[in-house]
């Protein structure tokens, strides 16, 4: 039933956002940040009611799913975007192997990789999409200063929030993830962020 549940809310937010963009016109960059968001808040509650095995396999068939449906163009709330990006197949791997390196044993490691993903990375690609004027440019992936801004103030909050301690490490942690989301192209940082995240704090708190 709990695994039920997860699969049909995880849909949801990719269904629900479909119907709206097509009802409404809405634009691609909201409805694939809201997805963006909706299903990591899913993903980071799930270890509470379904198992390790269980969020690795539901990850594995959303990311197969999402694929086939960038080949046949079915789900234009994820898809229709200017840029060259599989995030949104990273997403749901991104999931998956932070599961499966930090769950059962570090549930707080795995909720704030996926949260760094899901929350900072996509405000953080709204901001720059609605309001940045100054480009960053590394290996050839382009960003914005403001984007980047964004991204380290949400990450930094969350930082916050899974650090019981006023450190050096509130600055360090936010600092390295906002690092690491400025060197990846094509969306693997969808991959790659949830799984420094969850070592960071695995290994710095």
């Amino acid at each position: 039933m709990k695994l039920t549940l997860l699969i049909l809310t995880s849909a949801s937010f990719i269904l629900g956002a479909e119907f709206l963009k097509r009802k409404f016109s809405l634009p691609s960059a909201f409805t694939r940040r809201a997805i963006h968001i909706g299903t990591a808040i899913v993903a980071g509650v799930a270890p509470i009611f379904v198992t390790k095995g269980e969020i690795f396999w539901v990850s594995i068939i959303f990311a197969i799913i999402l694929f086939i449906g960038r080949a046949y163009h079915l789900f234009s709330a994820i898809h229709s975007v200017e840029r060259y990006t599989f995030g949104e197949v990273y997403l749901p791997l991104g999931v998956a192997f932070t599961a499966l390196f930090f769950l059962p044993q570090n549930i707080q490691a795995f909720q704030f990789g996926i949260f760094i993903m899901g929350i900072s990375d996509a405000i953080g690609g709204l901001v720059g999409e609605k309001f940045g004027k100054h480009p960053l440019s590394i290996f050839g992936n382009k960003k914005t200063m403001e984007g980047s801004l964004a991204f380290f103030v949400v990450s930094l909050v969350l930082t916050a929030i899974f650090v019981p301690l006023i450190s050096y490490k509130l600055i360090l942690v936010p600092a390295i993830l906002t690092l690491v989301e400025l060197c990846f192209v094509y969306g693997l940082d969808n991959l790659v962020l949830p799984i420094v995240g969850a070592y960071l704090i695995q290994m710095l708190v």
